[in-house]
């Protein structure tokens, strides 16, 4: 009986420990992901894109809990049109820049929210096409089986 009862205390040590080590490390495994910088897309825009892109997301109706991310979309695209204009780039040229792949998931959140005209439809489409292009980039190459 008495060994029993020793038994029952250990195991219950083991298992707390047990507990404490699996949590202790799934707190480090999370600081871990948290100091790695996010994933970085480097698409090529058409210049009259992102301006579309900027004037529409301006139209879009947001929620309070969207305003930090908003604003980060809207002033990373004023940062690269005014990097644009600095290069002296025209609406038909192309312009390559590099986002943050959560913003740049952020930004076509925003945009699917957005109405526009149907004549905008093409500018919208190459716009999302640049960045699904680019974002193959991060993707791992897989070898032949």
């Amino acid at each position: 009986m008495f060994y029993k009862l020793i038994i029952g205390i250990v195991m219950k040590k083991i298992l707390i420990s047990l507990f404490l080590f699996v949590l202790a490390s799934a707190s480090a495994y999370s600081q871990l992901q948290q100091q790695q910088p996010p994933p970085k897309l480097k698409p090529t825009f058409h210049v009259e894109d992102l301006v579309f892109v900027y004037q529409t997301l301006e139209t879009v109706d947001i929620s309070g809990g969207e305003v930090d991310v908003f604003l980060e979309v809207r002033n990373f695209l004023q940062a690269t049109i005014k990097s644009i204009q600095e290069a002296k780039k025209q609406a038909g040229d192309t312009y390559q820049t590099e986002i943050p792949l959560p913003l740049a998931q952020n930004m076509l959140s925003f945009l699917s929210r957005a109405k526009f005209s149907g004549r905008n439809a093409e500018l919208y489409k190459r716009f999302v096409d640049s960045l699904v292009e680019s974002s193959k980039a991060l993707q791992p190459q897989q070898g032949n089986k």
